[in-house]
């Protein structure tokens, strides 16, 4: 603009509110040009533009409206030069030499550059340029922007720095911690970060990037804090004021100091930088370079930076980068070959179906298909289905890509020891085998699909990852090849198709598979779901057949094994209702009936069998088959817990309580209580010798009935004296009366806590607790009957049309007086069993002679019983023949060998007044009872009817020996026991 006046050196032209377009003011100097554009911001505000006289300037056209401003000379009073434009180009072109040398010896450090003055976050992020600067700060950004317009190999963003420190304190007051003041002693950490506005936090290096060097070291901390910890010191912390930089770097090495050298953020940037139109765009070939050297770092990242890098080459189009891409990806078996194929559809389109066909081929491999099944298949099958949308494949190209991956399912000639990395719970085992029926690759004998079956039975029994934990490793055993039972629609498609027969290998070793791990409901699920509706479909109806006896030997195979816990015996009686279930289920499993029910007869009655026979739902529209094998186990459950109940006599027992114990006359603890325990014998303990005339004293009455013997002794004949009581007379009291007793067993020592004396010898077991236990588990085992006989089946139709006529004969005809063997069980764990044995010649039977008066059990066994077995087995079945001299030998060999504790079967001749029946031989009285009550109360009906049980309990026995019996005439006797 031209003077005016004298000391002009500009213009100041404000301009006021008003409504107007155009009226641009361009402003030219030393050939760079700058418009100012005010008509937006006009119609409510006012703006200002001034420039210096030596520039010109133009004033464009106002199209509409009124252009309103004041325009003012600006002058110079007094002395001294006239302001002009600074001459910026030397400078500029000094930049830009520096600019490109920085960036050819790039090191990695950016020019962090402290600014003079304070920024608030709305400032710096709604300005531009150097508009949102002030002072020497804007002077700086002004001149940088010129730089970069001239083509300078520059860069910059606003920064932001937070500095914390952390440290040591020091107290300078007196006393103990937490009095006086604190003060900042030694700074042991110091943690300096940078947030870039436009790109996040990157690194930064005090020493090495901050402009100047000593900018921190007079700041004062915004606020601290210490914390005492006793003998460890004072902790302190310290945090400092955010501060503003502005960070430089050269535009060439942008990428690298932005994203921090992180693969994502890196990813990222390539992705901004292949947008065509945008500020971050850069030219073709230095993306390429980008993503080439972004490659090998990105296929050993997360899919999502796989999937921009993906996007970015799509974007750049280099047919050459997209085949480099694909190559070094698919060769990295480790990868999931499924996370690119969203982006397989532009790749067929930029590279061609049988460039991109080849590789696919050459990646799919064993390796590939054990670290990831799961995304191989689904790779497989969305090529196949989807790839054809936009660019079609051919059919030999799919029926490569099948045959490739048929030979990748197939097992290594060396094991794998390595786990899964994934699971197989969605693996497309029916998609993936429906390929090979409806495209039908390779030469049509189904060999490929019965190769990618047996992979999968293979790599389903692989180990599983599962959590890390100190006490467990890392991997578990697989479930097997549970998926089977989902896909059997695709498996009966594809043995029809290609035949039966060539599939019953790998269908039977996949069942042995499932058994193996213990997932027998999933074998016979499966099994189901293969069985044919018609019965003519011969080869179907023997596979399933075979299937059902590998499955039943193998699940028998289990139940037969040892089972020390309960939780497994629990859980064979689960495995034993699936079997039924399976046995009533399928028709291929009716045949295997038979070995189940010999099989189960083998597990523990009370955990297994009772529960399993007593479960009404299980014969609920249960088939004649189940129905059947359940009665035989019931019969067999029965027959057990009869002689069980057998063996256990509950009439009087042996206690060593003294009835006659008030005769002592003193009421001292230590040895009233023990005259008074049905359990001890014996008490034994150290006490004064001067208190042992006393204790003779008070028990003299019982000394000299007999019923207790003392000693004052010496153990080892010398030290101190001990007091032994020993009771001699033990008494008979009925087993109902055991609910009345206590005893001082479970209390051991705790009854002389007041007393000097220390007791030295216990019992090492509780009789009254044993009685009490064997009651207890027999009035359990009568409850158990009671619930059997509900599902016993009916009696003979013979012995039910034969009962009322044998209680007629009973009430008109009494017979005399019919002697019967009493079987019974006596149970001894001493060495010597205190008894006196003879031969009876005539008889060929070992008899009881003489009890002696210390032997065990003696209230349980007469002279004239004989001894006939051990544990539950008779001598003929221990292969020991009582004739002779020399049978009478071997017989008392083996019950002087036999492990203790043993049980001695015995018999004993017991009279009976009968009624001759000619079904069954046992009382009249039993027999009608039998036939008069419910099933529900035949056992405890009976219970009192004959001597404990046993007669009726061998009526039990008949039916489960002869289920069925034959019709015979009214003077035929038929000896059902």
């Amino acid at each position: 603009d031209s003077e005016k006046e004298e000391g002009m050196f500009g213009t100041l032209v404000i301009v006021l509110p008003s409504q107007f377009t155009g009226g641009e003011l361009v402003v030219k100097h030393k050939g760079e040009t700058q418009t100012f554009k005010q008509e937006g911001l006009s119609s409510f505000g006012s703006q200002y533009a001034a420039f210096y006289a030596d520039c010109k300037h133009e004033l464009k056209r106002v199209t509409s409206g009124h252009r309103l401003c004041v325009v003012f000379n600006l002058v110079k009073c007094g002395l001294g030069m006239l302001p002009k434009a600074a001459d910026n180009s030397s400078l500029i072109k000094r930049l830009n030499a520096a600019a490109s040398e920085w960036a050819a010896n790039y090191d990695g450090n950016k020019i962090v550059l402290m600014t003079d003055h304070l920024y608030t976050p709305a400032g710096i992020k709604n300005g531009s340029g150097s508009a949102k600067y002030k002072g020497s700060d804007a002077y700086v950004v002004e001149l940088l922007q010129s730089a970069i317009s001239k083509g300078a190999d520059i860069d910059y963003d606003h920064g932001t720095l937070s500095l914390s420190e952390s440290g040591c304190g020091e107290c300078d007051g007196y006393g103990y911690w937490g009095r006086g003041d604190y003060i900042w002693g030694e700074t042991t950490e110091r943690d300096l970060s940078l947030y870039l506005s436009s790109y996040g936090n990157v690194s930064v290096e005090e020493e090495e990037e901050v402009v100047p060097a000593d900018f921190f070291e007079d700041l004062e901390p915004e606020n601290e804090s210490f914390e005492p910890t006793g003998n460890a010191g004072i902790e302190a912390e310290r945090q400092y004021a955010d501060t503003e930089a502005i960070v430089v770097w050269p535009r060439s090495k942008r990428w690298v100091t932005v994203t921090n050298n992180d693969t994502s953020r890196m990813c990222s940037y390539l992705l901004k930088a292949c947008s065509k139109g945008t500020s971050d765009s850069e030219p073709i070939d230095e993306c390429v370079q980008k993503a080439k050297s972004l490659i090998p770092r990105a296929i050993g990242s997360n899919k999502t930076d796989l999937s921009s890098l993906a996007r970015s080459i799509v974007m750049i189009g280099d047919k050459s980068l997209a085949m480099e891409f694909l190559s070094s990806y698919l060769k990295n078996s480790d990868r999931s070959i499924d996370a690119i194929f969203d982006h397989i559809q532009t790749f067929l389109e930029l590279c061609g179906t049988e460039a991109i066909t080849s590789l696919i081929v050459e990646s799919i491999n064993t390796a590939r298909f054990v670290a990831d099944p799961t995304g191989t298949a689904n790779f497989v099958l969305k090529y196949l289905k989807n790839s054809g949308k936009k660019v079609a494949i051919s059919q030999q190209q799919k029926d490569s890509v099948i045959a490739a991956f048929a030979g990748s399912t197939r097992p290594p000639e060396k094991n794998v020891s390595r786990p899964l990395k994934t699971s197989l719970d969605k693996f497309p085992l029916g998609a993936i085998l429906a390929l090979f029926v409806d495209e039908k690759p390779g030469n049509g004998d189904g060999s490929l699909a019965r190769c990618v079956l047996e992979g999968y039975v293979w790599i389903s029994c692989l180990e599983v990852p599962r959590n890390y934990s100190y006490y467990s490793s890392s991997t578990k055993p697989s479930d097997g090849p549970v998926l089977l039972e989902s896909a059997s629609r695709s498996i009966i498609h594809l043995c029809n198709c290609f035949g039966w027969a060539k599939h019953k290998g790998v269908l039977v070793d996949a069942v042995e598979k499932l058994c193996d791990r213990g997932k027998s409901d999933n074998a016979l699920a499966f099994l189901e779901s293969l069985a044919p509706k018609d019965e003519e479909e011969s080869d179907r109806s023997d596979i399933c057949s075979k299937l059902a006896e590998v499955a039943f030997d193998k699940i028998l195979a289990s139940l037969q094994a040892p089972a020390p816990t309960d939780a497994i015996k629990s859980a064979r009686l689960g495995v034993c209702k699936k079997l039924v279930v399976g046995i009533g289920k399928g028709r291929f499993c009716l045949s295997q009936a038979i070995k189940f029910v010999e099989v189960a007869k083998s597990l523990d009655v009370d955990s297994v069998l009772f529960p399993l026979v007593s479960d009404p739902t299980l014969r609920s529209n249960a088939c004649d088959s189940v129905i059947h094998s359940l009665d035989l186990l019931t019969r067999y459950c029965a027959q057990v817990i009869k002689t069980r109940l057998s063996s256990v006599d509950l009439g009087d027992v042996a206690v060593w309580s003294l009835s006659s114990a008030s005769a002592s006359r003193s009421k001292n603890s230590t040895y009233s209580r023990f005259l008074r325990c049905p359990c001890k014998q014996e008490l034994d303990w150290q006490v004064r010798k001067s208190d042992h005339n006393g204790f003779i004293a008070d028990l003299k009455p019982l000394i000299h009935s007999g019923d207790v013997r003392v000693a004052s002794y010496q153990p080892a004949g010398r030290g101190p004296y001990h007091f032994k009581i020993t009771k001699l007379k033990s008494r008979r009291v009925p087993s109902s009366s055991l609910v009345g007793l206590t005893c001082s067993c479970s209390s051991g020592s705790s009854y002389y806590r007041h007393s000097s004396y220390r007791q030295t010898t216990t019992p090492k077991t509780c009789l009254l607790s044993k009685h009490k236990a064997v009651a207890s588990k027999y009035q359990e085992d009568m409850k158990k009957m009671n619930v059997i006989t509900k599902f016993l089946p009916s009696p003979p139709a013979a012995a039910a049309a034969v009962a009322p006529a044998a209680v007629s004969v009973a009430a008109q005809q009494q017979q005399p007086a019919a002697r019967h063997l009493q079987q019974f069980n006596v149970l001894y764990t001493t060495p010597k069993l205190g008894l006196k044995l003879k031969l009876v010649g005539g008889k060929d039977m070992i008899q009881v002679k003489e009890i002696t008066p210390a032997a065990p059990n003696a209230h349980l066994i007469k002279a004239g019983d004989f001894v006939v077995g051990l544990n539950g087995k008779r001598f003929e079945e221990l292969g020991v023949k009582v004739t002779g001299e020399k049978g009478y030998e071997q017989a008392i060999t083996k019950v002087k060998e036999a492990k203790r504790p043993v049980s001695l079967m015995l018999e004993r001749q017991i009279t009976t007044n009968r009624v001759e029946d000619t079904t069954c031989k046992r009382p009249a009285e039993t027999f009608a009872t039998l036939s008069a009550s419910s099933p529900a109360t035949t056992f405890a009906s009976l219970s009192a009817a004959s001597a404990g049980g046993k007669t009726w309990a061998a009526g039990v026995d008949a039916q489960i020996q002869h289920p069925i019996a034959k019709k015979a005439k009214t003077a035929d006797v038929i000896d059902l026991t």
